[in-house]
């Protein structure tokens, strides 16, 4: 009797640390998808493909709000010449990212390159319609 609640407390034991490999492993996923999502999106800024950042990132809900924005950018011929990711901090228990980026940029006809900084507030949806990471912030203002 003592050597079979010895296995069955040894199955416990391995089932629970076979749980959170796997919980690790999942999160570890999540993470690298942020690291991915992240880079993607702001390098498509970077190379003014601002629609299809939008279009694959952003949030549908506030799609039409940044599609406006994504208008007044090219309208107004924004140059980003870099970008930076300063900070990123991705939870993957509560599905959220945060990201904070500098962009440097120039607005035509000035040549005059100007700082901004980026507040970029992340989701992880995974559901039957959505799988990964989508954007909850907007375009910043680039004056």
């Amino acid at each position: 009797m003592k050597h079979l609640s010895r296995y069955a407390m040894i199955f416990i034991l391995l089932t629970l640390c076979s749980c959170a490999y796997a919980l690790q492993a999942k999160n570890a996923n999540i993470r690298e998808e942020f690291d991915q999502g992240v880079k993607a999106y702001n390098k498509m800024l970077r190379w003014r493909e601002v629609e299809n950042a939008g279009m694959l990132y952003m949030d549908p809900a506030l799609r039409d709000a940044f599609m406006k924005s994504a208008e007044e950018f090219k309208k107004r011929d924004v140059i980003i010449t870099d970008f930076r990711i300063l900070t990123s901090e991705c939870l993957p228990d509560k599905k959220t990212g945060e990201v904070l980026a500098e962009f440097d940029y120039y607005v035509l006809p000035s040549n005059r390159i100007k700082t901004l900084t980026y507040r970029q507030n992340w989701i992880y949806l995974d559901t039957e319609e959505k799988k990964g990471w989508q954007l909850k912030s907007g375009l910043p203002p680039f004056d």
